[in-house]
């Protein structure tokens, strides 16, 4: 009997049985304890079995595909690429840095993957065009188009400069605009799947990240408006909206004002298991979600109540962001920049760093440590 039959099947005896017994007599304490025990077991089958089946159809339609994932060379971007391969797809990796690059595609052929990389700025539109021709080139099709590419620094807005908004702007809006505007042409004729990973920050802004959620904000827009105006065509586009993950980003996010301490919280709380998820399951929902042809998808639950009471009290939302930007770090008089990895090596940092520990795994298995790299 397969996967999903058997669970059915069982569910489908205790529901004669109560129904047998229910005619008969009133059931007794021990056999309605029982019956509770069954209906469990037999939800916690169903459950398993609906979960192999969802992961098998994922496998058959990812198959033979060939997928695309900017920013595919470290952190969520190089694990949804390993999630693609494991399912059978040919993947092709972006990043600026070669030395990176290189590494990523190490890492996925010596995983069996069919990988290759390119190195391209999203935000240079001739280069995501060469992306593009190169991945259809060299193995003919173009199923599936991942923007995942982004830039992230976290300080107070104060000690922001005009720069870095540009900056953010032009690497999570243009960028995705570059990639959607080359790639969709492809995706129609092959019916494929554009998937765009936005962030909690573009519903919610959160306070010290400013520029992200600014820019964040600009691309779940155009993500949202692609659904719309592809409608039709055969092209489905996701929007993505994870929350904090536990991909070691930490390390390389650059941390603006009082560095040490914008690292401290800003890494005890992307590591925190409650508020952030596990980087493998978040590729694998989202890669199941990209099969699917799923149009939006929250990846935890606290980023979906945030949204929620955006949603019903923005008023009330916007006040409890009030509050957190009083407790953050104030801008100082004197404004430093420095990495994750820079500001992490501090005493405040190492006690961040040995309480979020589930977040300092991810650093190495996702690439995150740039440094010994250039």
């Amino acid at each position: 009997m397969s996967g999903w039959k058997a669970p059915v099947a069982l569910v489908g005896a205790r529901w004669a049985l109560n129904k047998y017994r229910d005619r008969k007599r009133r059931p007794t304490p021990a056999e309605r304890a029982l019956d509770l025990a069954a209906w469990a077991g037999a939800g916690a089958l169903l459950g398993v079995g609906a979960s192999m089946v969802a992961e098998n159809r994922r496998s058959e339609r990812l198959n033979g595909r060939v997928a695309v994932v900017t920013g595919g060379t470290r952190g969520l971007g190089l694990q949804l690429a390993r999630e693609f391969g494991a399912g059978g797809a040919s993947v092709v990796v972006c990043g600026r840095s070669r030395d990176n690059l290189d590494q990523a595609v190490a890492d996925l052929t010596g995983r069996g993957i069919d990988a290759h990389g390119v190195v391209c700025d999203v935000t240079d539109r001739e280069q995501v065009r060469a992306l593009i021709g190169e991945t259809v080139e060299r193995f003919g099709r173009l199923d599936i188009v991942v923007n995942n590419a982004g830039v992230m620094r976290v300080g107070p807005a104060e000690a922001m400069q005009d720069a870095h908004f540009t900056e953010a702007m032009d690497i999570m809006y243009r960028g995705p605009f570059n990639v959607a505007r080359e790639a969709l042409p492809h995706l129609r004729t092959t019916e494929g799947s554009l998937v765009n990973i936005t962030s909690v920050g573009a519903y919610l802004t959160v306070p010290h990240l400013l520029p992200y959620s600014v820019a964040k904000h600009a691309w779940a827009c155009l993500s949202e408006g692609l659904a719309a105006e592809t409608g039709g065509t055969g092209v489905r586009v996701t929007t993505v909206v994870p929350g904090l993950m536990r991909t070691g980003s930490h390390r390389g996010v650059v941390f603006i004002g009082e560095p040490e301490r914008e690292y401290a919280w800003f890494a005890l709380l992307a590591g925190m298991p409650l508020l952030s998820t596990n980087a493998d399951r978040a590729a694998r929902r989202i890669a199941t979600a990209s099969a699917r042809g799923q149009g939006f998808l929250v990846i935890n639950p606290t980023t979906r109540i945030g949204m929620a009471l955006h949603g019903l009290a923005p008023g009330t939302s916007q006040q409890l962001m009030r509050l957190t930007g009083r407790l953050l770090p104030s801008t100082p008089e004197h404004v430093s920049e420095r990495t994750g990895n820079e500001s992490g090596d501090s005493t405040m940092g190492r006690l961040a760093e040995s309480v979020a520990a589930l977040n300092e795994r991810a650093v190495d298995r996702l690439n995150q440590d740039t440094r010994d790299r250039r």
